[in-house]
């Protein structure tokens, strides 16, 4: 019996990815705006893959995964 995994793999790299787009600002002045693309399409891919999956859980990690962002900014707002 051979197991697919590839879907879980792909789908663990895309949130992985998405989240170290937070390192971003940090190296760049305008790195929020690369960050906000990035883990858009990062959740938005992630997402797709988690329907193709059938797994809630997964999609709601995708769905914070998109949230998170706006979540940082505002934080960025409330801390200066």
């Amino acid at each position: 019996m051979e197991t697919k995994k590839s879907p879980y793999v792909m789908y663990w790299i895309l949130v992985g990815v998405g989240i170290l787009s937070f390192t971003i600002p940090i190296f760049q002045e305008y790195g929020i705006i690369t960050t906000l693309i990035l883990t858009f399409l990062c959740s938005l891919f992630s997402w797709a893959i988690a329907m193709g999956l059938g797994k809630r859980k997964f999609m709601y990690l995708s769905v914070l995964l998109l949230v998170s962002p706006w979540l940082f900014l505002l934080s960025r707002y409330l801390i200066n």
